[in-house]
């Protein structure tokens, strides 16, 4: 056999499955390869530089988005307090309107 070939796990060759709770519930973590971590892929250079250029596009256009909707927000925050006033002063004279005309002589 070639010494560079890695051979099954026990559990592969005896037909058990080799992930899972049910394979590892009396034995210890390490029976079925579970506990061994594999060594991580190295990313290109070029792909980590375009993750942190798209990153870094997108931080600068949400800022420059932000400063051209947050004016724009204001404003109509500022016209809705402006039409909630004029809405509860109308509110307030039609139920002062209401009661003067209960009041009336003539019921």
């Amino acid at each position: 056999m070639h010494s560079n070939l890695r051979q099954a796990p026990p559990d592969v060759t005896q037909g058990r499955p080799q992930s899972g709770a049910a394979c590892c519930v009396s034995r210890p973590v390490s029976c079925c390869g579970e506990g061994e971590m594999i060594p991580p892929v190295e990313v290109s250079p070029l792909i980590k530089f375009s993750r942190y250029s798209a990153l870094l596009l997108g931080m600068i256009y949400g800022k420059k988005r932000y400063d051209y909707l947050k004016p724009i927000a204001e404003e109509e925050r500022r016209i809705e307090a402006e039409e909630k006033k004029k809405r509860e002063e109308m509110e307030r004279i039609a139920k002062a309107i209401a009661e003067a005309n209960e009041d009336t002589i003539l019921k």
